[in-house]
């Protein structure tokens, strides 16, 4: 099974000093001083001037853009803080979560700062919670958008997250957003 975001970014935390020499905080001492604002900036800084491996200089520069704290260490309140200002939504979300582990409970549910991500092997779709509407991004490659099928937008989901299906209330919830979990899993597991 994947190890969860938090997990991944505990166990590169873990190892740190081991593998690159110094701390998570001795790396946000050395950042401070790099000249770099810019995130990428910073990692590209960390693995061209000090030879980290990029898993490793993208949590060193994550947790100094976050204060010195894990960016996942409160991933069980990451879905809430997607929530806030949305409660109308939670039941609708719910209800598209209880959608996805209903057709496949082998799939893997993890909220992100910005989205929620549904896994197998690897990502095939998401849900982005708005105000008025969630929208189920899937992995879909270069199928047709057709009936409520479009083009993604404002998902936040890596760019491979190409196709959506906006939403709105329950009866959303059908064969079309089945059908198209099944078509990105196809694509991800084989």
């Amino acid at each position: 099974m994947a190890l969860s975001s938090q997990e991944t970014e505990q166990k590169i935390i873990d190892a740190m000093k081991d593998e690159t020499g110094a701390t998570v905080k001795t790396w946000s001492t050395r950042l401070k001083k790099c000249g770099f604002e810019k995130r990428n900036d910073m990692i590209k800084w960390l693995k061209t001037e000090h030879g980290l491996k990029h898993n490793y200089a993208a949590v060193a520069v994550g947790m100094h853009l976050n204060g010195g704290k894990p960016v996942y260490a409160d991933s069980g309140n990451l879905l809430d803080n997607q929530l806030k200002g949305k409660d109308a939504m939670r039941p609708l979300y719910e209800a598209v979560e209880k959608a996805v582990l209903k057709w496949n409970p082998k799939v893997e549910v993890h909220p992100t700062k910005t989205y929620v991500s549904f896994r197998g092997k690897r990502e095939f779709a998401v849900a982005a919670i708005k105000a008025k509407e969630i929208r189920v991004g899937f992995d879909l490659g270069d199928a047709p958008f057709s009936g409520k099928l479009e083009k993604a937008k404002s998902l936040g989901a890596m760019p491979r997250i190409g196709h959506m299906l906006v939403v709105k209330e329950k009866s959303d919830i059908g064969a079309e957003l089945t059908n198209s979990l099944k078509a990105a899993w196809k694509r991800i597991e084989g």
